[in-house]
């Protein structure tokens, strides 16, 4: 535990720099929220794994389109069985963001080495997969919604970790400046 904390914060060159958490997938079917996830864990430097079989192929359009040009900075795996994952992180904790759990992820106390497990946009994850898993945690919800979208889920909670774990973390605007365009003035001449 104590190796994976000095490898997480040992590229940091500000007190702003910050590792996410790893993101996890299980059987994805959406490709636009895979896309979505892998932008996400880019900006966040997270690992994105994928456990199972995805409905879509990594290479859909629909999937590097939401990724837009962050591709190539992403740290991906794909595991085709649940267990090889289990396995191989074995040593991690794993913390599985289900609707059933009656901890809630904002609040959660995780850990720089955690995990986070989600299911797929219909059916979550399986019973028989989240017996295995020791921490649960849920967002909460009081409107009269089934769930939300599982890539608006990632990002809640990944942050959430980001706020626990890197309660300091801040965008370095020097190093990736803000991309706002200028407005052209009314009635100068100005581009």
């Amino acid at each position: 535990m104590v190796k994976l904390w000095r490898m997480l914060t040992a590229s940091s060159t500000s007190q702003n720099s910050f590792c996410g958490p790893t993101v996890v997938l299980h059987r994805p079917q959406i490709p636009q929220n895979t896309g979505n996830v892998a932008r996400l864990c880019v900006a966040l430097q997270s690992p994105l794994v994928v456990t199972g079989r995805a409905a879509f192929s990594f290479e859909e359009r629909q999937v590097r389109r939401a990724g837009l040009d962050h591709w190539e900075y992403l740290e991906f795996k794909h595991y085709t069985r649940f267990k090889k994952f289990y396995e191989a992180y074995a040593q991690r904790r794993i913390v599985a963001v289900t609707k059933s759990a009656s901890v809630s992820a904002l609040e959660f106390g995780y850990l720089p080495e955690d995990v986070l497990l989600f299911g797929n946009e219909t059916m979550g994850l399986p019973p028989s997969l989240l017996r295995r898993i020791e921490h649960k945690v849920s967002l909460p919800m009081s409107g009269k919604v089934r769930s939300l979208n599982l890539s608006n889920c990632v990002a809640v909670v990944a942050y959430a970790y980001v706020a626990k774990v890197f309660p300091h973390a801040m965008h370095e605007e020097n190093k990736y400046p803000r991309t706002y365009f200028s407005r052209k003035k009314i009635g100068t001449d100005e581009n």
